[in-house]
C-alpha cells in the first residue's frame, strides 16, 4: 500500500472531528452520523469526503481505514462490520461495553487479517510517553507503585446525556476517564489484578457512578507493584496527574494540554545518601498533539505490511481495562437513583 490512506469515519461528534483533523495528508472519503447534519458539517469543514447515510455506505467507498467514534454500545458491532469489509479500524476507547465485546472484535480481526487500534490517545501525549518510557527503562530500578488522578466537572444537564445511560455507555466515570488511567497503569505495570473498588454517586442523579477509586495489586505479593487510581466527574477544575514511583526515583506528569494545562513532567532522582532528590522539570507545549501522534503510529503499522505489528494501545489493553471495570462493578452494588 502506497500513497495516502483512504479514511472512512463513522461518528461525527467532537471526537470524530478531532480524529479527522489528525489524519494529515491521508484522505477522508466518507463520513456518517446518526445526525446527517453533523456529517454534512464535518465534511464541509474538512473540505474533503462525502456525507453518506450509514456505515454501509461508508464501507462501499472502499476505505483503507475506518475510524469508529460513536456511543460505546455501537463500537464493537461497527468495528466488526468494518473489518468484514476489509478495512483496518481505529476504534475509540473503550472499543465496546464488555470483555465479550473485545473478544468478539479480536476474533473478527484475526479472521479477517485486519488491524485494530484502540484510541488510547493519552499514551501519545509527549510527557506521558516520556514518563512511561523512563519508568520502564530501569534507570530507577523496579517500579514500586503508580498513583493516578483524572477528573472534570461535567456540565449542566450532564445527567441527561448518553454517558449517563449505562445501556449506551457501559458504565460511568470509571469507563469514561477511568479507562484511560487503567490503560496507562497497564502500560507501566502490566497485568495487575483488581484488589478493591469504591464507586460513588456524590453529585449526579444517575444509574452510573460519578466517582470511582480503584486499588490494583496482588495482596499475596507484599513487595510487588500496586496502583491507586481515582477518577471523578466532580473535580470542577479539569485535572490530570500521574505519579510513577521507582526504587531510586520518581516521575510525575501533570496536565494534558488545553483545559487541563500544559503537560509538565518532573523527574526526581534519589541521591545515594537519600535526602532531597535532584529534580528535572520538563514542560511541553499546551497544544494537544496526541491525536496526530497516535494516527501516525497506526498509519506506520498499516503501511509496514506486518500482519501483527506492535500497537501502542490495542485490544489486549482494552480487554485488560474492561476486565478491571467488570470486576469493580461486580464488587460494588448498582447505585441508587437518589435525588440530592
Amino acid at each position: 500500500m502506497i500513497g495516502p490512506l483512504r479514511v472512512g469515519l463513522i461518528g461525527c461528534g467532537a471526537i470524530g472531528r478531532v480524529r479527522v483533523g489528525a489524519i494529515g495528508d491521508d484522505e477522508l472519503v466518507a463520513a456518517t452520523d446518526i445526525d446527517p447534519a453533523a456529517a454534512e458539517s464535518l465534511v464541509a469543514d474538512h473540505g474533503a469526503g462525502v456525507a453518506v447515510l450509514d456505515a454501509e455506505a461508508v464501507l462501499r467507498t472502499g476505505p483503507d481505514v475506518v475510524v469508529v467514534a460513536t456511543v460505546h454500545s455501537a463500537l464493537a458491532d461497527l468495528t466488526c462490520q468494518a473489518l468484514e469489509a476489509g478495512a483496518h479500524v481505529l476504534v475509540e476507547k473503550p472499543a465496546g461495553i464488555s470483555v465479550a465485546d473485545i473478544d468478539r472484535v479480536a476474533a473478527t480481526a484475526a479472521r479477517t487479517g485486519r488491524l485494530v487500534k484502540v484510541g488510547f490517545n493519552h499514551r501519545f501525549h509527549p510527557g506521558t510517553a516520556h514518563a512511561i518510557e523512563l519508568a520502564r527503562s530501569g534507570r530507577f530500578g523496579d517500579i514500586m507503585f503508580v498513583r493516578g488522578r483524572y477528573g472534570h466537572g461535567a456540565r449542566p444537564g450532564y445527567e441527561r446525556e448518553w454517558r449517563m445511560d449505562k445501556s449506551l455507555s457501559g458504565g460511568g466515570e470509571l469507563v469514561d476517564q477511568g479507562m484511560h488511567l487503567i490503560d496507562l497503569c497497564h502500560a507501566v505495570l502490566g497485568d495487575l489484578p483488581l484488589h478493591s473498588a469504591l464507586l460513588r454517586n456524590q453529585f449526579w442523579t444517575s444509574e452510573v457512578e460519578d466517582n470511582a477509586a480503584l486499588l490494583l495489586g496482588d495482596p499475596a505479593d507484599r513487595s510487588g507493584p500496586w496502583a491507586q487510581l481515582h477518577v471523578t466527574w466532580t473535580e470542577w477544575k479539569n485535572m490530570f496527574s500521574l505519579e510513577i514511583t521507582c526504587r531510586t526515583g520518581k516521575i510525575t506528569v501533570d496536565g494534558l494540554a488545553r483545559s487541563y494545562g500544559a503537560q509538565v513532567v518532573h523527574v526526581y532522582s534519589m541521591k545515594p545518601e537519600m535526602g532531597p532528590p535532584d529534580v528535572q522539570r520538563i514542560e511541553y507545549d499546551a497544544v494537544d498533539v496526541s491525536w496526530q501522534r497516535e494516527w501516525a503510529h497506526f498509519r506506520e503499522a498499516i503501511l509496514s505490511g506486518d500482519v501483527n505489528p506492535p500497537l501502542n494501545g490495542d485490544l489486549i489493553s482494552a480487554r485488560y481495562a474492561w476486565a478491571q471495570v467488570e470486576n469493580a462493578y461486580a464488587q460494588e452494588p448498582a447505585p441508587s437513583l437518589v435525588t440530592r
